[in-house]
């Protein structure tokens, strides 16, 4: 053995012996662990778990899920909020699609969409920019050149944003209880998603806060008799795709929402809000505020949650039927 290979093997056998070694081999040991540990994918591929009249798209690497229902010269785009999926229009979209063509899709990361990481796609989809890429997108697949976008809460905002960047295919908008304001994710959060293996065991950490989100849905409705178990299933059924919890720990991750605020004024669309008086996820006021900057006309629905198109979907339709008439 050369003299100098002989000298460095004591020196690492001293190291290791002293307090500071033990500590580095064993941080050494269980990244190696982590490393190695695989980590099983959970749910089936998302045609398996379709709907009657469920659709699916290839779009950019992966697979799209939407509806597509009615016919007409007007063309309606709905944007679901988050954590929630196509299942939220059913109360109205039957009735909608009597008033021209109603698209509803699943944003990546939730729904019956594939769940696709986001370096293998040309954008990454599970960002605010990356939905509005990705709409426009499938709005030329599905050969819309213009339409009316409807927006639950996030899908308010990503409503707004893609009326500011792509404005020749917009028609007009309906905001339901819309999360506009912008949304930068804390200092500390960044540090947790940089820490090694965040990506490889976040998924498995999300699957533990299933309960939570659940609770969230509860806080969503007023009316709590209309929560029934079925609707709960409804909105749980998406966690039988496959990576559903890689596609809600993508959109953790990179979800956030610029601030537009100073864009707003000069969005020239006509522009209907809509938003329940008990709303205690995104309060009123923010909607007020939103009105004022757009002038825009506000209907603010009595006894209704952050869900007016669930809650009071008759009331919800009449103000959209009236809106699209003038």
């Amino acid at each position: 053995m050369p003299t100098g290979f002989k000298e460095l093997t004591v020196k690492v056998k001293g190291f290791i012996r002293t307090r500071k070694g033990r500590i580095v081999v064993s941080v050494i040991l269980v990244l190696a662990i982590l490393a190695l540990i695989p980590v099983p994918e959970v749910g089936v591929p998302v045609e398996e778990i379709g709907f009657e009249n469920s659709r699916f798209v290839e779009l950019d690497g992966f697979k799209i899920h939407y509806l597509d229902e009615g016919s007409g010269d007007r063309v309606f785009i709905l944007l679901h909020g988050f954590g929630a999926s196509v299942f939220t229009w059913r109360s109205i979209i039957s009735n909608l699609s009597s008033m021209g063509r109603v698209i509803a899709f699943d944003r990546p990361g939730f729904g019956l969409t594939e769940r696709v990481e986001p370096g293998k796609t040309p954008y990454n989809p599970y960002t605010s920019e990356g939905v509005v890429e990705l709409t426009y997108r499938l709005l030329l697949k599905l050969n819309v050149s213009r339409a009316v976008l409807i927006g639950h809460s996030a899908g308010g905002g990503l409503a707004l944003l893609f009326a500011l960047r792509h404005p020749e295919m917009v028609e007009s908008v309906v905001l339901i209880a819309p999360a506009w304001k912008p949304r930068v994710r804390a200092w500390h959060d960044n540090i947790v998603f940089c820490l090694p293996f965040a990506d490889k065991y976040g998924p498995l950490v999300v699957r533990g806060f299933v309960g939570q989100l659940e609770q969230v849905l509860y806080k969503a409705w007023y009316n709590k008799t209309l929560l029934t178990s079925d609707v709960v299933e409804g909105y749980k059924h998406p966690l039988k795709a496959r990576n559903w919890d890689k596609g809600l720990y993508w959109i953790l991750k990179y979800s956030d929402f610029p601030d537009i605020t100073g864009e707003l004024p000069g969005l020239g669309k006509q522009v209907l809000i809509v938003h329940g008086d008990k709303d205690e996820i995104v309060p009123l006021e923010s909607s007020v505020e939103l009105s004022r900057l757009l002038n825009s006309t506000l209907i603010v629905i009595e006894n209704v949650g952050h869900l007016p198109h669930e809650e009071a979907p008759a009331e919800f339709l009449e103000a959209v039927q009236t809106f699209i008439s003038h």
